[in-house]
């Protein structure tokens, strides 16, 4: 490659570098943790909500490992949500990656169908960690459950 390409390959490389760290992702949003009311029982609908957004989640049937069970999220008012999703963990034990993007209509219901895997150790005990972008701004809200047996 002569000089002068090489320097207009640097030039150019340069020039994307730049553009790249002038534009932010959604990952560089502050995030905002929406509290969870209680009692929170799954399937009958759990509610999170502060000043801004109301969201409620409903599993539409029993979770049980390595069966898939539908999960919703509707959130009430007028926000214009661009991505919903939720990662599926055990707190202190590593359950692998169990990460859903849910599928919606942007404006009310967000939906994911999800299987979660077997503990070796017998343990049920679940967190669902929502992430939600709306409105340009990205909240957080985390629900703890139980799997059948």
């Amino acid at each position: 490659m002569g000089i002068l390409a090489a320097r207009h390959s640097l030039f150019l490389c340069a020039i994307a570098l730049l553009l790249s760290c002038e534009k932010g992702t959604e990952t560089d949003l502050p995030v905002t943790t929406i509290p969870v009311e209680q009692p929170c029982e799954v399937l009958e609908g759990c509610r999170a909500a502060n000043d801004f957004l109301s969201v409620v989640v409903v599993f539409g049937s029993q979770a049980r490992a390595l069966q898939p069970f539908p999960l919703q999220l509707r959130l009430d008012g007028h926000h214009q949500v661009e991505s919903a999703t939720v990662a599926f963990s055990m707190i202190g034990m590593d359950m692998g990656l169990n990460r859903y993007q849910l599928a919606g209509d942007a404006m009310s219901a967000w939906n994911a169908s999800v299987t979660l895997p077997i503990c070796v150790s017998g343990r049920t005990d679940w967190v669902a960690d929502f992430e939600l972008l709306v409105d340009g701004r990205r909240f957080r809200l985390q629900i703890p459950f139980v799997l059948e047996k």
